[in-house]
């Protein structure tokens, strides 16, 4: 079949995109993502209102905060994905964003957990949109090696998103409830996507990549043939699984975890355990962004090399923060956490680094998408389950037995990252070539 190729500029005869605009737009995505995660952290910050007024079990409670949000999204993001490497990319983001806000903000107005669900699955099918197209965006806003700060910061916005839930879930939610918490949260996106709109523009594809980029659009076979045969791709999505199945796990139960082993307060938890792990989460991406971008001039293996080896430390020190006594339990927390969230940038600027031009939007969703389906069932719904089946044997304490297994997710995903350093200098080459 004959290959269509984009009519468009050719990359090197495009004007060059102003640093202050590639940060403004970058401002713009970090914000985007940031209110997204928002909406998807404040169920946890609140889960035990909602448990206690709909009487739900642990397990449905993993429901909604984990598969309802991420089930329909995650599945739709692969077309969404498809149509923003060949369309424009900034009205998807916006229309998107425009939908899940809505969606968000009628969640709290359910009355039932049936309708709770419902509205939770409503977002997240607006959520499909958020972060894949984005990402691709950046790649034409930045250089390489910009690349990897670039996504270092875009990814700071599940640490700032958690401190907006945290505290808005700590104290909207205590003074007022969960559902002007829901609220609150939900509207600010009707800005941010009318900000999208208005003040973005569709940059030419491939303009960071010189002027032999390969902007030619590909059949989805042959995409789909080009990920499946890119060792370094398929090892990151892996790894990445069981390291994002750590990430929901623990955010989503960590909040009920303070407040069932250490019974502390839901304002303590939510606002003072938030805000601690959103300073701590913002501190380790941005470090990851900036280390792996100095080593990897030197070598490009620390792309992905580097994410593994602070997800391998990451293990031990979760222990510590499980069994540590207050206030140590903080501390313990606060350096897993760094630890955990290193990898964001590196990995994400090295997904769309080895990849061709037109497959960079699907690239990052199929990540994400997989990432995040892997990471609903066995992060925060298993933990659910588990919870349930161990607390006739340790009562309020099997959240902590429970949480056990997300320092094995968090190293069994580090061994591929590690893995996928063999192969990142070929793949990098192969996606450059023609």
């Amino acid at each position: 079949m004959k290959q269509v190729v984009a009519i468009q500029r050719m990359p090197e005869t495009a004007a060059p995109v102003s640093l202050i605009k590639s940060y403004y737009v970058l401002a713009l995505l970090t914000l985007v993502w940031a209110f997204q995660f928002a909406n998807i952290q404040i169920v946890n910050v609140v889960l035990e209102r909602i448990r206690t007024e709909f009487n739900a079990s642990d397990t449905v409670m993993g429901i909604v905060a984990g598969l309802a949000v991420v089930l329909f999204g995650s599945i739709l993001s692969l077309p969404v994905a498809r149509i923003a490497d060949r369309k424009g990319r900034v009205s998807i983001i916006a229309i998107g964003v425009a939908f899940w806000s809505l969606m968000a903000t009628l969640g709290g107005f359910a009355q039932s957990i049936i309708q709770l669900i419902l509205a939770r699955i409503g977002f997240s099918i607006g959520g499909s949109v958020s972060p894949a197209p984005g990402n691709s965006l950046a790649a034409d806003y930045f250089p390489k090696n910009k690349l990897p700060m670039a996504m270092a910061i875009m990814s700071t916005a599940p640490c700032v998103g958690g401190l907006i839930a945290a505290w808005i879930g700590g104290f909207v939610g205590t003074t007022w409830g969960w559902r002007i918490a829901f609220m609150a949260v939900g509207i600010p996106g009707f800005l941010v996507a009318a900000l999208m709109m208005i003040t973005v523009k569709e940059p030419v594809r491939g303009i960071q990549d010189g002027r032999n980029a390969d902007t030619r659009n590909y059949s989805m076979g042959e995409t789909l043939r080009f990920f499946i045969e890119n060792k370094t791709f398929c090892l990151m999505v892996i790894g990445f699984c069981f390291t994002g199945s750590a990430d929901l796990a623990l955010s989503t139960w960590f909040v009920p975890f303070m407040e069932r082993v250490h019974q502390t307060s839901m304002k303590e938890a939510g606002a003072f355990g938030g805000t601690l792990n959103a300073i701590a989460g913002i501190t380790g991406v941005l470090l990851g962004g900036a280390v792996i971008a100095y080593l990897g001039k030197k070598d490009d293996r620390w792309r992905i090399m580097g994410p593994g080896l602070t997800s391998l430390l990451a293990g031990p020190v979760l222990l510590f923060f499980l069994f540590a006594p207050m206030p140590w339990t903080y501390v313990g927390v606060f350096c897993a956490m760094l630890l955990m969230v290193f990898r964001m940038g590196p990995v994400l600027g090295l997904v769309q680094s080895v990849v061709k031009v037109r497959m960079r939007a699907l690239a990052a969703a199929t990540l994400f998408m997989v990432g995040n389906l892997v990471g609903a069932g066995a992060g925060p719904s298993v933990l659910g389950a588990l919870n349930d089946h161990l607390y006739p044997i340790y009562g309020k304490l099997a959240i902590r037995y429970s949480l056990l297994y997300v320092p094995a997710l968090s190293m069994l995903g580090a061994l591929f990252f590690l893995w996928a350093g063999r192969y990142v200098k070929e793949d990098i080459r192969k996606s450059l070539a023609e």
